[in-house]
């Protein structure tokens, strides 16, 4: 069995069976043409059989020489896609980015930031996972996590995006039609016993037993929706409360509830490309978000 000592001999089969010259081949890979004469030769005898004919002054390659010709083209062929790919064409970020939020982040701040990313990176492909609980970044439940918290954890990657500020709204029907006199007064709608202990609950319990509130849900979207339908007032996050033009602030913010958003990965994950853009287009675009929505 003959062995190719370079697989560039392959190369030059194809490159003198394309140019039909042994000169056009040697332009083609940057040598002279005694080196082509000489590789060809000597690549004649190593294999042990004629690989070209020439005739009226162009090499034509025999049926052996076609043969070597088309594994030289697809070797050609496999170099260029390489380059192109160095070159960056497809060297952009690409894969899977697993983004875990809340219900109030996702519905209010996240839609354009993603539509931002898609255009920029679109061969980045983007999970949202909506969990108004905490996910272990540690076990890899999400790449990405933007949480609000007061203490983010110490063995994360953290960028403080803004304060989350809360406000009481209700629908601007139900506001019309119901003219109490304070806010114990008036229907409520407010977290559910799986968020116990939310400031959002510790405030409202001030002047309002939980046991007299009409309608609990477990999270802010929900409670948003009951209230544009005019099921009661809510305390809600400034970003989700504002971005309904159905519902009216009542009062001003409550200091008490306010807490920092965080924008969270895991140290492992940060110099991994496809993470490290996305976390970085994150911070820049819900900052720019919180603060035309700080309240």
């Amino acid at each position: 069995m003959h062995k190719l000592e370079d697989l560039n001999d392959l190369r030059l089969v194809f490159l003198i069976a394309e140019t039909g010259s042994l000169s056009g081949a040697a332009r083609r890979l940057g040598v002279n043409h005694a080196t082509v004469f000489r590789r060809v030769a000597n690549l004649e005898q190593r294999v042990a059989v004629k690989l070209f004919e020439r005739t009226a002054g162009r090499y034509h390659a025999t049926t052996a020489g076609a043969e070597l010709a088309r594994a030289g083209a697809a070797i050609d062929e496999a170099a260029n896609e390489a380059l192109l790919r160095v070159a960056g064409q497809d060297l952009r970020p690409r894969g899977a980015v697993r983004i875990s939020t809340t219900d109030s982040i996702a519905l209010a701040l996240l839609p354009p930031v993603i539509a931002l990313c898609r255009a920029q990176y679109p061969q980045i492909t983007l999970s949202v996972e909506v969990d108004n609980f905490a996910v272990n970044l540690s076990k890899r439940d999400a790449d990405i996590a933007i949480r609000p918290t007061s203490r983010p954890p110490e063995n994360l990657i953290g960028k403080h995006i803004g304060t989350v500020a809360f406000c009481v709204y209700g629908a601007k029907a139900y506001l019309k039609k119901k003219r109490a006199g304070s806010l114990a007064e008036h229907d409520w709608l407010a977290l559910d016993e799986s968020q116990s202990g939310h400031r959002t609950l510790r405030w409202l319990e001030k002047f309002k037993p939980l046991s007299e509130v009409g309608l609990r849900m477990n999270s802010f979207g929900c409670l948003r929706q009951a209230c544009v339908d005019g099921l009661g007032l809510a305390l809600l996050p400034v970003v989700l409360g504002d971005s309904s033009s159905a519902l009216a602030r009542v009062g001003a913010l409550e200091p008490e509830c306010a807490t920092d958003l965080w924008l969270l990965t895991h140290p492992d994950l940060r110099d991994t490309v496809r993470i490290k853009v996305v976390f970085q287009l994150l911070q820049v675009e819900l900052a720019k978000a919180m603060a035309r929505g700080a309240g």
